[in-house]
């Protein structure tokens, strides 16, 4: 038999716009675990953010924090790290310009700031567990990624040093991840930790951080909630998070 693995961002992807799992998306993980399809989410969430999910489908593989680490069987097969030096200068800039910012380990969220009424909203909206006030957990812990809150209008004011890339996940919130980090970068690592060949790769994904990984899966498939931008870098469109996308892109190309 020859070894695939589907590939899952969770976010109006996996979850429909209210944040719930549609039924017809369920079964159609069932169906492809019955067949010994690896099963994996590629997702911007840490441990912490990303276990309900991951409960919920009885998952072994997983990829965090946009790319920067993966798992195979539970095992940690990759990970990618912020210096701490460039988290200085980030912090200095949110100082700077009253921005919330919040350093991700593997299994926590740890706040520089108070965070204020906004923040907790975009917070809230993701169901994020709770947040630890820890003002300087940068300087002795590993750091695989940050979220910042503020709007694009104030992208202008903040660093964008070479070790950064910047990916909105919210019109007030952004990712702050490794420049070489991608869920592309995630994803490799795990195919080849399973030993699937890249063209044996499925993944679905709707936003600006799936981009690359939609580019070289095997078949890349969007949402139909996605972007024009997204589109245009899968191999093919499928109907959108409410309605029956995960089902509908799996049974067109076969594997349900």
């Amino acid at each position: 038999m020859v070894a695939k693995l589907a590939v899952f961002d969770i976010d109006d992807t996996l979850l429909a716009s209210n944040k719930t799992f549609l039924k017809s998306t369920l079964t159609s993980i069932k169906k492809l675990k019955q067949q010994q399809i690896n099963v994996a989410i590629a997702t911007g969430r840490n441990l912490a953010m990303a276990k309900a999910v991951i409960h919920k489908l009885d998952l072994n593989d997983f990829v965090l924090c946009n790319g920067s680490a993966a798992f195979a069987n539970h095992q940690q097969v990759h990970e990618h790290t912020l210096s701490r030096d460039n988290m200085a200068t980030l912090v200095a800039a949110a100082d700077a310009n009253n921005i919330d910012i919040i350093f991700e380990s593997l299994d926590g969220l740890h706040a520089h700031t108070h965070l204020n009424e906004q923040t907790r909203r975009v917070l809230h909206t993701f169901r994020a567990p709770t947040v630890e006030y820890a003002p300087n957990y940068y300087l002795d812990n590993d750091i695989y990624q940050a979220m910042m809150f503020y709007p694009h209008q104030q992208d202008a004011n903040l660093p964008h040093a070479d070790e950064f890339s910047f990916v909105r996940f919210d019109v007030n919130g952004v990712d702050i991840i490794p420049k070489v980090g991608s869920k592309a970068q995630g994803v490799a690592k795990l195919a080849a930790s399973l030993k699937v060949a890249p063209e044996n790769v499925v993944a679905f994904g709707d936003n600006q951080n799936d981009r690359e990984m939609l580019q070289s899966a095997g078949i890349g498939i969007a949402m139909g909630n996605a972007a024009p931008e997204i589109k245009a870098q899968a191999d093919m469109t499928t109907t959108d998070c409410d309605h029956d996308g995960i089902e509908n892109g799996l049974k067109s190309i076969g594997w349900i």
